[in-house]
């Protein structure tokens, strides 16, 4: 049998006569293995809140984004997506230093709130495969669950796992799947293997094996241990594994040596399943069935302001309602209520959910009668000025939130945006619509000494297009030939410019002249001659 080489910072080290890195050899009695070890399985998110971020932002997809410490161009780099890293930015660069690297960066905190939504809903689905889920505090995004008993109802452990990744991608999140029989050895599988198929192992020796192999790189390991264990030549689990148990504290501290006793199975503890409080839910059912939206908000009122009570139990407030409306003989029609804010068991506070509710039923299509109606009812700690008798005096920003929720209740979510700047060469890619989540003052810059001079002529609104709007071949004798596009009147009197827009020589290469143009009724119309594709296009409307 041949040993694997040592470090020579190890070779003088003392040996435990069960090996290295085997521990001492047990005791005759112990050595007696279970028949059927207990299975463990593991689903691991890699870089889970940047994937949390893109999963809220879809339209970010392929951009190079990265996921920063905070906000402001000292916030340090967490995460980053493979376009963002294939140009430069990588882990602990400041946000400054990695947007001079790639301008149009997209960088973001993402708050502790929305990850522990996103955690808790990972959770929820984990638990439809199995009912002993643990969350990994460290890495967040992983999971560990098990899965024995359950082949009669979920089929075997390939058709499990392969379950298991289904559900999470239909969530929206790349996950790595390992079925083993430990805790970090099926962690360090999920990790390596993150993009391939689930694995399954079929013994704790082939579980060893491959987790062995695993390369230190993909175990996210402190910086300082990755660089030392690099010096000393191990770049795999396995050659971690091979030092001396009682030489690594001594030569590689304490954190080394508590991650070499979890990687080598000597601190063993039970699987701990978390537990989801159940939200409260109130069934209502309606006999005879019906479809008529005044009589079915009576008969929901009182279910509303139970269901209000229950959740506020304890100094939570009500911050969404979810309603499941099953039809006689059609799949059933779900919603959700969310108020401006959260809410209390306060009179004024069920009127407002009432009316929230009011206004999404009259706007909810329905195939057929209503003979079921569930209520479940989603609660969150209440602020401390929420729970204030006095409240000062000011803008009502509370009563512009109001507005702005019976708008999303009655024209949906999307109904209520806000533009947000985007680091863009092109003006309709510099700009994104964004959900207003809350509403706050505006903030008001320093005026200028003569900016009563200034407001002697009101500003100009520059009104975009969706999109730009192709113009016909210009005739330089033709004073009329912008009027066709049915935007503006009459001839163009003077035109000023060129402002050129040039880029997109790596995908699509864009020169643009811009132009204001005055007709002869006032009008002032924004439109561009495009250089490579020899074309006018009207792009804006200034008001």
């Amino acid at each position: 049998m041949v040993r694997p080489s040592l470090p020579a910072v190890f070779r003088d080290a003392p040996v435990l006569s069960g090996g290295p890195g085997r521990g001492p050899e047990p005791d005759s009695k112990d050595r007696s293995e279970p028949s059927t070890p207990a299975r463990l399985a593991c689903a691991h998110l890699p870089a889970f809140p940047l994937q949390v971020l893109l999963r809220r932002r879809p339209e970010l997809r392929g951009a190079p984004v990265a996921v920063t410490s905070r906000e402001g161009p000292h916030g340090e780099v967490l995460w980053a997506s493979q376009a963002a890293r294939r140009r430069g930015v990588a882990r602990g660069m400041r946000c400054a230093a990695a947007r001079s690297l790639v301008p149009e960066l997209h960088a973001e905190p993402v708050p502790e709130d929305i990850l522990s939504a996103a955690a808790d809903e990972l959770l929820r689905a984990l638990l439809r495969r199995s009912p002993r889920v643990e969350p990994c505090a460290d890495p967040r995004g992983a999971f560990w669950l098990d899965p024995s008993g359950l082949e009669r109802l979920q089929g075997d452990l390939p058709t499990w796992a392969g379950g298991l990744r289904r559900d999470l991608e239909a969530l929206g999140y790349a996950a790595g799947v390992a079925v083993g029989f430990s805790r970090y050895s099926t962690l360090a599988l999920a990790r390596h293997g993150s993009l391939a198929a689930p694995l399954v192992l079929a013994s704790p020796a082939e579980e060893a094996a491959r987790a062995g192999a695993v390369p230190l790189a993909a175990l996210d390991l402190p910086p300082v241990l990755q660089d030392t264990l690099e010096k000393l030549g191990i770049s795999s689990l396995g050659g971690f594994l091979a030092l001396p148990a009682a030489e690594v504290r001594t030569r590689l501290g304490s954190a080394a040596a508590a991650l070499h006793a979890r990687a080598g199975g000597r601190e063993h503890a039970p699987l701990r399943p978390a537990e989801l409080d159940d939200p409260p839910e109130l069934a209502l059912e309606i006999d005879p069935p019906d479809d008529d939206r005044e009589r079915l908000l009576f008969a929901l009122k009182e279910p509303i302001a139970c269901l209000l009570r229950q959740v506020c139990t304890g100094g939570d407030a009500l911050v969404l309602v979810r309603l499941t409306l099953e039809l006689d003989h059609e799949d059933p029609a779900v919603t959700t209520v969310e108020p401006a804010a959260p809410l209390q068991a306060e009179p004024d506070d069920l009127l407002q959910l009432l009316d929230l509710l009011r206004l999404r039923l009259d706007n909810l299509v329905l195939a057929a009668p209503v003979k079921r109606a569930v209520l479940v009812g989603l609660g969150a700690r209440a602020r401390a000025e929420q729970l204030a008798l006095l409240r000062g005096r000011g803008r009502d920003l509370a009563a512009a939130a109001r507005a702005l929720a019976r708008v999303r209740a009655a024209f949906g979510e999307q109904a209520v945006t806000r533009a947000a700047l985007r680091s863009a060469h092109l003006p309709e890619a510099s700009f994104a619509w964004e959900p207003v989540s809350e509403v706050t003052c505006p903030i008001v810059h320093d005026l200028p000494a003569n900016h009563h001079e200034a407001l002697a002529a009101p500003p100009l609104c520059r009104r975009l297009l969706p999109r730009p709007l192709p113009l016909p071949r210009r005739d330089e004798a033709d004073e009329h030939w912008l009027a066709a596009s049915g935007l503006v009147r009459g001839a163009v009197v003077r035109m000023a410019g060129p402002y050129r827009v040039s880029g997109g020589w790596w995908a699509r290469e864009v020169e643009r002249d811009y132009y204001f143009a005055e007709t002869v009724h006032g009008d002032i119309a924004w439109l561009f001659y495009d250089r490579p594709r020899d074309r006018w296009y009207l792009h804006g409307i200034l008001d």
